[in-house]
């Protein structure tokens, strides 16, 4: 038996319950969050509707500077691959600004998504690493770093996991959007507080749970984009 051949034994085998175990971080403590397959399914199909406004499609390079532990990077991955894309990692440290000169200088990517305050503010001391950004055509960086980025005229909006939830925003606004068939998220008044409650068929369950991530419902549709769901400011 050859590779090709025990691949597609693997893939002839029963599949466990979960497609895998993320974590969902919650104003009070970080929990283990079950992902159903078919949640993972939902998750992709949603990820690359938003994502194929941005043109992603074939051939499209996508650098994620994402930690390997976390669910909503996955998410993402999957549903470039679905587009037809292909995807480069890196981590979210500052040392790897050189990783991050090489990829834009070498294998320019159509868009980065998950860049942190971490590296983002050793990216904006170097000069050259500034005009290399500049030229991205998408980042979707943590909030703290668009804060940061912006500061020096890199365009990038802001992307976060609320809870179990994904805020992901489209090309058409700055907002994130979310899942409204999977996640309903509400904010407390007077506040910047989420709280966010799955629907009844995802494998993790959740009910009015505050969300580490911080940020605003947006009124209304929220974007001009018609997305149904929650639309949220993270900034």
């Amino acid at each position: 038996m050859n590779l090709l051949g025990t691949l597609e034994a693997n893939l002839a085998l029963p599949r466990g319950p979960l497609a895998c175990i993320g974590w969902a971080d919650l104003a009070a403590d970080r929990v283990p969050m079950p992902v159903s397959w078919a949640d993972a399914e939902a998750d992709t199909s949603w990820a690359a509707g938003v994502l194929s406004g941005y043109g992603i499609g074939r051939g499209d390079h996508c650098l994620f500077v994402t930690a390997g532990r976390d669910y909503w990077p996955r998410q993402v991955e999957m549903a470039v691959t679905a587009l037809g894309g292909f995807i480069g990692n890196i981590s979210p440290a500052s040392y790897e600004d050189r990783r991050l000169s090489v990829y834009l200088r070498f294998l320019p990517p159509k868009l980065i998504i998950g860049l942190g305050k971490e590296l983002a503010e050793k990216v904006v001391r170097n000069d050259e690493l500034v005009t290399l950004l500049r030229e991205v055509p998408h980042i979707l960086a943590v909030p703290a770093a668009a804060a940061i980025l912006a500061g020096s005229g890199i365009a990038a909006k802001a992307v976060a996991a609320v809870g179990p939830a994904l805020a992901l925003p489209c090309a058409e606004g700055d907002g994130a959007h979310v899942d409204g068939s999977q996640f309903s998220v509400a904010q407390r008044p007077g506040s910047r507080s989420l709280f966010v409650t799955t629907t009844a068929d995802r494998e993790f369950q959740l009910t009015g749970g505050q969300a580490a991530t911080q940020g605003s419902v947006l009124a209304g549709c929220g974007c001009g984009c018609g997305r149904p769901g929650p639309v949220l400011s993270l900034r």
